[in-house]
């Protein structure tokens, strides 16, 4: 079975799209990169100040980078940028989204990313997130284990993705198998990261449950700094609003290797 099979980009993806707000503050910049084969790539920046560290996050399959406008201050309020980046297909970026291209497109959007910091002199150091679905992106660009960025998170995030497509997704078919789309999983691409690495999971997820975190933290090698963070009672969706357990993990691992 092709992962981009139609079947699969159907239950995986519900892709929103959203239009560029007019008069917008200050500290809100609109991100649009223009990356391969003509794929642009929307998102939001959130900036605080640009000395400061920066979150580029990749969401979950339901959310759009102006979501976070609800959640920015909290970031801010912890000394933190956030830049979060939509996918194919939603917010404002242009075609249809595939499993696949959350792979194809991650580096060339971290790589965009690292040029726009440059360019508007942002001097803070850069840590890439994934939440959720997202994590497929986080994964990606971790095992380039690329100079700039100094760890990876992961939020209510996934290892296997043969664990997702017949437990969340519901997909059956003959030819799906672990083995069969092993290359794709994220489990496969942490076991080559080199920079450290945060996991953080409600045990009340029932969505992506809290056993998907700890083969996400036994994939990873032994050698390579590695924390996971179980926050008891959360859920997928309600995560950060434990917001003491969440930001107390993020500050001790940005301050920890910023």
């Amino acid at each position: 079975m092709d992962i981009d099979d139609e079947r699969v980009s159907n239950a995986v993806f519900y892709p929103r799209k959203t239009i560029i707000p007019k008069n917008l503050p200050e500290y809100l910049k609109i991100l649009k990169f223009q990356i391969h084969n003509e794929v642009t790539i929307g998102g939001v920046l959130y900036l605080n100040e640009k000395s400061l560290p920066t979150i580029l996050m990749f969401h979950g399959n339901g959310e759009v980078a102006l979501d976070y406008r609800a959640a920015y201050s909290t970031y801010f309020e912890h000394g933190l940028n956030l830049a979060v980046m939509d996918f194919r297909g939603y917010g404002f970026s242009s075609h249809d989204p595939t499993y696949t291209s959350l792979i194809e497109d991650a580096l060339p959007i971290y790589t965009n990313f690292c040029d726009y910091m440059e360019e508007i002199d942002m001097t803070g150091s850069l840590f890439v997130k994934g939440r959720s679905l997202g994590s497929v992106c986080a994964s990606e660009i971790g095992s380039h284990n690329p100079n700039n960025v100094k760890g990876i998170i992961f939020e209510s995030g996934f290892a296997s993705a043969y664990n997702m497509m017949t437990k969340l997704f519901g997909i059956r078919d003959p030819s799906l198998s672990p083995e069969s789309i092993q290359h794709y999983s994220n489990d496969t691409r942490v076991s080559q990261f080199i920079k450290p690495t945060l996991i953080i999971h409600g045990t009340n997820d029932w969505i992506i449950p809290s056993s998907e975190a700890n083969l996400l933290y036994d994939a990873l090698p032994e050698n390579t700094y590695k924390k996971l963070v179980l926050i008891k009672g959360a859920s997928h969706n309600d995560i950060f609003l434990y917001t003491s357990q969440y930001f107390d993990a993020i500050d001790e691992f940005v301050t920890r290797f910023k």
